[in-house]
């Protein structure tokens, strides 16, 4: 879905159909009610997802309280669960799903 900044998150919802007012962000846990729409303005995971489509990403987010509750912002951790270990360029991805690729191997032969 889009989200009012122009992004395509899969992670955005929100449903404003005959009255509703409902927005929210499935990437975080629903115990966290501090998340407000604004945070999506500098959420990188649109971005990753559009450089990025390996399936097995996980995602995971919390949101940072800022000095006197200005600048918060959401810090993403991406774990890959078919290499078992925390990405460290989400843009790229682990580097082990890429080569398991059969366009690829079949291009390098």
């Amino acid at each position: 879905m889009k989200t009012p900044f122009g992004a395509q998150c899969s992670y955005y919802y929100e449903d404003m159909h005959r009255g509703r007012d409902q927005q929210e962000c499935r990437l975080l846990d629903a115990n966290q009610s501090n998340w407000t729409v604004s945070l999506c303005k500098s959420c990188p995971v649109p971005r990753w997802q559009q450089c990025n489509s390996c399936e097995h990403l996980d995602y995971r987010a919390v949101v940072t309280p800022g000095l006197l509750g200005f600048w918060r912002s959401m810090r993403i951790t991406v774990w890959c669960q078919d290499s078992h270990s925390e990405v460290t360029e989400p843009e790229i991805g682990c580097g082990s799903c890429h080569q398991e690729n059969p366009l690829l191997e079949y291009l390098t032969e």
